[in-house]
């Protein structure tokens, strides 16, 4: 399949975005009144969150900052204001240097040093200056420029019968000509992660994958909770899924058939091209944020049931193989699989024909999104952002 051309922007760092987001990064939640109001003022990008560089320890602060310099650092955005309290462990000036060593600019505003009015003031002065000298230049790439996130989230019999396999013959495109997909909820492989396993690259990727899965279900084991009810959970039960396994074993299709290339951290971006694991969460709003933190231009996100959640960064690209749902949240659902359903159900033509049809459909939006067509959830202004921790906070 001959995939098109795409148009954005060359940072001068050589990453490529397709956006030219100006973002206000709160850094703390007592930074978030100043975030919303710059941004509502301006017209920028507000990312803000409960969970902040306050009271964290160890791999948690190290997690914070890293996903939070990767998110000031995101191809997909121009330049950042970052606004901080001043009292927190990780200042906003500590992270706006980070986000500069990653290649863009930023800019830092304390409001223990300028009181809440004049950082407002401020920032909404830096702001207006960055966008007078926005590029407003793009330029032509491929696909091969794109790393894609994938992501399932209120799952039914659809998931796994269409939209994931569809999923999954795109990303096998995808990476044929180049480019990179990432998939993630380690905890939603489990059952399916000896598939994964038997495609890494080495010995080594495949006993570091079947480690982290292995890690996850021990840590849900020490707490001894009864997996019933979250994974699957109950609105997946409601939508015919029975058991775990059986979700995993769909899920994992969204993966394809390519080699598992490495695994990655939260929030860490691939060091290639080809396909990464990304060890998260199934948690929709944390899984999404921390492909966006590891620099998913696009995330595809396969839905049974339905949602509306996006990302403030990551353009996210809504999937159901779900006939009613398709019908009635049309005003969230980006490409509708349905259809399909019912070519299966009719036999007019295989499987894996089915599928094909399925995969070209998402492959040509996801062009479509990387030239500037905004997805359903760009169009509500959906911006949920929630980096995972794991530990205890002060």
């Amino acid at each position: 399949m001959k995939l098109g051309e795409i148009k954005g922007w060359r940072r001068e760092n050589g990453d490529f975005g397709i956006r030219n987001h100006i973002v206000v990064l709160s850094s703390v939640a007592c930074a978030n009144h100043a975030a919303l109001e710059i941004a509502r003022r301006t017209g920028a990008i507000p990312i803000i969150q409960e969970e902040g560089a306050c009271g964290m320890f160890g791999e948690d602060r190290k997690r914070f900052l890293r996903c939070m310099a990767n998110v000031g650092s995101h191809p997909n955005v121009a330049w950042t204001l970052v606004v901080g309290l001043g009292c927190e462990g990780i200042d906003a000036h500590q992270l706006a240097d980070e986000i500069s060593k990653r290649g863009r600019n930023a800019e830092s505003l304390l409001i223990q040093e300028l009181g809440m009015d004049k950082t407002v003031e401020k920032g909404v002065e830096l702001v207006n200056r960055a966008k007078e000298n926005l590029t407003p230049r793009r330029e032509t790439a491929g696909v091969e420029e794109l790393v894609i996130g994938l992501k399932c989230g209120a799952s039914d019999y659809t998931s796994g019968l269409i939209s994931n396999p569809s999923v999954g013959k795109a990303v096998d495109i995808l990476i044929e000509h180049g480019g990179t997909a990432i998939i993630t909820e380690r905890l939603e492989l489990v059952g399916a992660e000896q598939i994964l396993a038997r495609r890494a690259k080495s010995k080594e990727v495949a006993e570091d994958f079947l480690r982290r899965i292995k890690k996850a279900v021990e840590d849900v084991n020490k707490r001894g909770v009864d997996w019933i009810g979250s994974q699957p959970s109950m609105g997946n039960i409601k939508g015919g899924l029975t058991t775990i396994e059986e979700k995993s074993l769909g899920a994992v299709k969204k993966a394809g058939n390519a080699q598992l290339e490495g695994c990655l951290d939260y929030g860490e971006k691939p060091k290639g091209r080809g396909l990464y694991f990304m060890d998260g969460p199934g948690y929709d709003v944390k899984a999404v944020s921390g492909l966006m933190c590891a620099g998913s231009h696009i995330i595809l996100f396969t839905t049974g049931l339905g949602t509306y959640l996006g990302s403030p960064v990551s353009p996210v690209i809504k999937i159901t193989g779900n006939p009613t749902t398709a019908r009635k949240l049309r005003d969230a659902i980006d490409v509708d699989l349905s259809v399909l359903l019912e070519e299966i159900i009719s036999r007019d033509a295989s499987l894996d024909e089915i599928l094909e049809i399925g995969g070209r459909m998402i492959l040509e939006e996801i062009v479509r999104v990387a030239n500037g067509k905004l997805t359903k959830a760009e169009k509500s202004q959906h911006i949920e952002f929630s980096i995972e921790l794991t530990g205890i906070i002060a």
